[in-house]
């Protein structure tokens, strides 16, 4: 098969999975505080990718990088995805799977001003049309929205656009597995003491629809996809990958209704199809 097509079944696959984060999540969150949620996924990636890892081997972590991948484990990793389970928690699976798929359109602004990169006009007016569209949700979406869970998905993709920028720094040296490992190794050092305080205050039940959610987040949405997603930026540039993360909140839209029975309202269709002309725009290459 032709790599650049490999590369796109890869992409569509990858976006999919993450799509369907926020709709499986639910079960989880349902009897399963948000830390707790984030700590069961991680020890199960970390075991997964640390046997994928020993068969490749692991290159020594340079003394001058460790503070990037503290970055990239402790902003990212923890802080990052569990405001993003918090969001997910508040929101439908919908809106919060739509705001967190403005990461491309946030990372220029980090990087432009962490990495004095250049953001062209191009980008500042996708991102200019990616924010009407989160108004035209906000301001005519209709219903009730958590303000606290809007805030809690724009701090995910803040901090996770810290992250990605910090990635960048150690891509070249580093298997991008590798840094994933590490990075969730570091979010567990943060993430057993956080949960553990949250189950002192916090009621918590492991039945079988959220035991089996867990499993899920850790091996499809975690291990499988962070490797599509490598292999996916072997065969395309990552300009050509960032253009299909519409796909994310499309998916977690159509589980939303299917499994959730969540309501699309037009609003939301409004502010979707003009998030996705953002994001298009700002990452076109």
């Amino acid at each position: 098969m032709n790599q650049k097509r490999l590369g796109y079944i890869y992409l569509v696959i990858t976006f999919i999975i993450w799509g369907s984060i926020y709709v499986v999540a639910k079960y989880a969150l349902a009897v399963i505080p948000p830390l707790t949620v984030l700590l069961g996924r991680y020890a199960l990636s970390v075991l997964i990718l640390y046997v994928i890892l020993k068969k490749k081997g692991m290159k020594k972590i340079e003394r001058a990088d460790r503070k990037y991948f503290i970055i990239i484990g402790g902003v990212g990793y923890f802080v990052s995805i569990g405001f993003q389970l918090i969001g997910t928690n508040l929101l439908d699976a919908s809106l919060a799977s739509l705001i967190n798929a403005l990461n491309p359109v946030f990372i220029p602004l980090i990087a432009a001003l962490v990495l004095k990169e250049r953001v062209s006009l191009r980008r500042i007016a996708g991102i200019a049309i990616s924010v009407a569209g989160v108004y035209a949700i906000l301001g005519v979406g209709g219903g009730e929205l958590s303000l606290a869970g809007i805030a809690a998905s724009i701090c995910s993709v803040t901090f996770w656009s810290v992250s990605s920028v910090m990635v960048r720094k150690v891509a070249g040296k580093y298997d991008p597995i590798q840094i994933a490992f590490v990075g969730m190794a570091i979010a567990l050092c943060f993430n057993i003491p956080a949960s553990i305080w949250e189950l002192s205050t916090t009621p918590c039940r492991f039945t079988l629809p959220a035991v089996l959610s867990l499993i899920y987040l850790a091996v499809i949405c975690t291990a499988l996809a962070h490797t599509l997603w490598n292999k996916s930026l072997q065969l395309l540039s990552a300009g050509t990958c960032s253009m299909l993360y519409p796909l994310q909140p499309l998916t977690s839209a159509v589980l939303g209704v299917l499994l959730l029975h969540e309501q699309i309202t037009t609003g939301f269709v409004i502010g979707a199809v003009v998030i996705s002309a953002g994001i298009l725009i700002a990452v076109k290459e």
